[in-house]
């Protein structure tokens, strides 16, 4: 009788990283699913972009797509995702738009996903511009989130 309680605990921790993977997102995603993860919305909330950043931005005469590979689990992700979210509340250019993909737990899948993008690490943003990949921010930014798009965007 005094391996139960063991072998309860040792199923419960056993049992916890597993269910906590599994509870992440994967695959084509939405800002509102990845918000209602507290931490990105609370981070969301208090970042402060670069107001004339902000109206560069708004200037853009091209089509811009930014493609975002997160991970829920992805540390990095958590820094850089509500960056990303406060700078697009933030512009007012219909031109611009963006599409999210979160990846399972440490990059094992949407592996096609993945493959296709060649992605290596979280978060990745790939910058489309009238459909030609122009860039990429890999894992952290340089300068700050703004100031990396639009060193992207604008880049003869």
């Amino acid at each position: 009788m005094k391996f139960y309680p063991l072998f309860f605990l040792l199923a419960v921790v056993l049992w916890f990283p597993v269910q906590a993977q599994n509870d992440y997102l994967s695959g084509p995603v939405t800002e509102q699913q990845i918000r209602e993860v507290k931490i990105f919305d609370l981070y969301t909330k208090r970042y402060k972009p670069d107001p004339k950043i902000i109206t560069q931005l708004n200037s853009v005469q091209d089509t811009i797509l930014i493609d975002v590979f997160m991970g829920m689990w992805c540390h990095d992700s958590k820094r850089e995702i509500p960056a990303f979210f406060k700078i697009m509340e933030s512009i007012e250019n219909p031109l611009i738009s963006a599409k999210y993909t979160a990846l399972e737990y440490k990059r094992k899948g949407p592996k096609e996903i993945i493959k296709t993008n060649d992605i290596k690490r979280t978060p990745t943003f790939i910058i489309y511009k009238n459909g030609k990949e122009v860039g990429r921010i890999i894992e952290e930014v340089e300068v700050s989130m703004e100031s990396d798009l639009y060193e992207i965007i604008f880049k003869e």
